[in-house]
């Protein structure tokens, strides 16, 4: 049985996923003045570092470890 994640926990699974969404959208600079391709390509680089250190988490790892051990996620 998988305990209940905590508050931090799920705040942590919250900010990748909407890392990951940034990363992944097409164009979601809405709020910004128009930038150069080096400035979007900083932005992305910055997200995918924000999610691989959310990742490395232990308490995230562990989390993740138990969904997998249960199937509720694919092994990679």
């Amino acid at each position: 049985m998988i305990a209940p994640p905590s508050d931090a926990l799920v705040i942590k699974l919250a900010s990748i996923a909407a890392h990951a969404g940034e990363l992944l959208a097409a164009d979601d600079q809405p709020q910004k003045a128009l930038v150069g391709i080096t400035t979007v390509k900083n932005d992305r680089r910055r997200r995918m570092e924000a999610i691989l250190v959310l990742l490395a988490d232990a308490e995230v790892r562990s989390y993740l470890a138990q969904l997998k051990k249960v199937g509720l996620i694919n092994k990679p």
